[in-house]
């Protein structure tokens, strides 16, 4: 049995309590070989990125690779600045599961699927939900 630590890409998106524009939203993956935070461009972007980031992991595991222990889980959820945000994480193993939290609900609650997730976190921020999904 595999014991080992699960370390998870998200995606976050969050509305600045000071926006001017409603189109000022950040789009945020988490990035489990850097541990940080990486801004892209828009939902499909990010979307396609965490797809990415789980596919290489998913990867990693199957071929036992000994650098999988190097890598980063997504934090706990921090206090903001009054700021609505909202995020999704795949857990990437062979048979993926998602999970989602918010500012309101900063404990993650499981979500059926990657459609799901991505759909619950952009009705949250009020962001225009991606076409396509990774």
């Amino acid at each position: 049995m595999n014991r080992r630590k699960l370390c998870r890409p998200s995606l976050r998106i969050t509305q600045s309590a000071n926006r001017i524009w409603p189109s000022q939203l950040r789009f945020e993956v988490w990035n489990p070989f850097l541990g940080t935070y990486q801004v892209l461009d828009s939902v499909d972007d990010a979307t396609k990125r965490v797809g990415e980031l789980a596919d290489l992991i998913c990867r990693m595991w199957l071929q036992r690779h000994p650098k999988r222990d190097a890598l980063a889980d997504v934090p706990d959820a921090l206090a903001t600045d009054g700021s609505r945000w909202a995020e999704f994480r795949i857990n990437a193993t062979t048979f993926r599961s998602y999970d989602t939290r918010n500012d309101g609900r900063p404990a993650w609650t499981k979500a059926t699927g990657m459609v799901q997730a991505v759909t619950a976190v952009c009705a949250r921020v009020g962001c225009a939900h991606p076409m396509t999904t990774a």
